[in-house]
């Protein structure tokens, strides 16, 4: 059962605020000293092992807690139904389930705020850190923040790293707008298949156990991940056979954390759960081994 702590309750409404003026933009930064400096930790742990041996061992579940913030002079506007968050909770777990990794909703606060803050969100501004005050938890704690759209900012969401969760554990967690939940009104992104819908919040979950873009470091293959082919830049749309490399393979526009559209995204690979299983051991005390 889920637990809703409420602050400055409203009655929810089911009328929507505008929807993004902009498509799928992750607003997630990995510095790259920071990454390299992951990527060496990892390199030398005393954990590894395959997909298989992975899913004969370990299981863990990640505590959410949803921040769900909404004008105080317009409840509808950002006060999202439980059912949305039970939806999109649902389809973050059809991806990461299967590496027996489940996220379980244990709060929902409901924050009356200004319109300002609601829709003054962007990655590192002084609304992101007053959004954040309300962190809860520990690195093993998911804290989804959900705002509405800022008119002066194109990122859809965005979400920290594990590797940053030592230096800034306040930070920790990942900030969307509710257009981008299910039955919110922002489209081509989030028209997708019936049973995977909505899948802005699980690429933003990937950066949250520490994958990163499939197009990081373009053509030079900067995502550390062997099986997801070097991508020169982020893919829009869904552009079968786009190849932007002369490495081998395709453009990985099926995976999920590059920016193509959700009918697009569709899966992750061996290497990138491998990735993140390490990445979950080492700086969120998770272990899936």
């Amino acid at each position: 059962m889920l637990k809703f702590i409420v602050l400055n309750v409203l009655l929810a409404s089911s009328a929507f605020a505008t929807p993004l003026t902009t498509g799928f933009e992750c607003g997630s930064i990995a510095h790259p000293d920071r990454v390299a400096a992951a990527q060496e930790r990892i390199s030398t742990s005393s954990v590894n092992g395959s997909t298989q041996a992975l899913k004969a061992q370990g299981a863990f579940n990640v505590s959410v807690i949803w921040n769900v913030f909404y004008d105080q002079n317009n409840p509808g506007d950002g006060n999202i139904p439980d059912a949305m968050i039970i939806q999109q909770n649902n389809i973050m777990n059809s991806y990461f389930q299967p590496m027996r990794l489940t996220f379980i909703v244990t709060s929902v606060r409901r924050i009356a705020v200004p319109y300002n803050v609601v829709h003054g969100a962007a990655p590192g501004n002084a609304v992101e850190s007053q959004l954040k005050s309300y962190h809860m938890g520990d690195a093993r704690t998911l804290n989804i923040y959900t705002v509405g759209n800022n008119p002066s900012a194109t990122a859809a969401a965005w979400s920290s790293f594990p590797w940053d969760y030592q230096t800034n554990p306040m930070y920790d967690g990942i900030i969307i707008n509710y257009n981008n939940l299910p039955g919110g009104a922002e489209g081509g992104y989030n028209t997708g298949k019936e049973s995977r819908p909505f899948t802005i919040m699980v690429h933003e979950v990937g950066h949250w156990v520490g994958l990163l873009h499939t197009f990081q470091g373009g053509c030079n293959g900067g995502d550390y991940v062997d099986d997801t082919p070097a991508e020169a830049s982020a893919a829009a749309g869904c552009p079968v056979g786009r190849d932007t490399c002369t490495a081998p393979g395709a453009d990985p526009i099926d995976n999920m954390m590059d920016y193509s559209d959700d009918a697009c995204r569709t899966r992750f690979t061996s290497g990138q759960y491998i990735r993140f299983a390490q990445m979950v051991y080492e700086y969120r005390g998770i272990n899936l081994y």
